[in-house]
């Protein structure tokens, strides 16, 4: 009788074994969940710093590349306009020997007379910004290369009056041809708007310089 009753007991125990696995696959079923938020929280950014910390570093590390404005003084500009001054001039020269073979002097009293002949010795050395004196050499030695021609005026014999010869003419039209070419492709660079702001501020600058209330 107890043997039976023993082999009664063993046959339940399955049973309950049976009704406590349901709780262990629902265990099982929720480890994945649980690792799978896990990986998720360890994959996520640590929020425990400040997310502008990097945007915050970047603008006060990046230094400011935009021009100052009101920064620029007088010195500055007086060596940019001489710059502007001395490089002209040096192209000026250049051109002046290859084309013309003229000097740069001798271009500048020449100059007025492309536009206008039978001009007095005085004149062209008021242009040229040199004595009379001065003017009457170098245009002996112009006259020598048969560059000009002097004659006397037939209204005042005391006043001498220059033109240009065939060869000077040629000569002075070709270095002016060369010269605004040069220039032309220089003032590619800039852009309509710019040109035209240059122009108004080369003029305006040459007004101020000029200018004798200025000083």
């Amino acid at each position: 009788m107890s043997d039976r009753r023993n082999n009664l007991h063993d046959a339940d125990q399955p049973t309950a074994n049976q009704g406590r696995k349901p709780a262990n696959r629902s265990r099982k079923t929720a480890d994945p969940d649980r690792r799978a938020a896990d990986h998720a929280r360890s994959a996520a950014p640590d929020q425990s710093v400040a997310p502008d910390q990097s945007v915050a570093h970047n603008q006060t590390s990046a230094p400011d590349q935009s021009p100052a404005h009101g920064d620029i003084g007088a010195e500055e500009i007086s060596q940019a306009a001489d710059a502007l001054f001395f490089a002209m001039r040096r192209a000026r020269t250049t051109s002046a020997e290859h084309y013309g073979g003229l000097s740069l002097p001798q271009v500048a009293l020449l100059e007025p007379l492309a536009t206008e002949p039978d001009l007095p010795v005085g004149r062209l050395a008021s242009s040229a910004d040199v004595s009379v004196p001065t003017a009457t050499r170098m245009l002996q030695q112009l006259e020598t290369k048969g560059i000009v021609v002097r004659r006397r005026s037939p209204e005042d014999e005391r006043r001498v009056l220059v033109s240009l010869t065939d060869d000077g003419a040629e000569r002075l039209a070709v270095l002016r041809g060369h010269l605004r070419e040069r220039q032309a492709r220089a003032y590619e660079a800039f852009t309509p708007a710019e040109r035209a702001l240059l122009v108004t501020l080369l003029h305006r600058l040459t007004d101020l310089v000029a200018d004798p209330g200025a000083s």
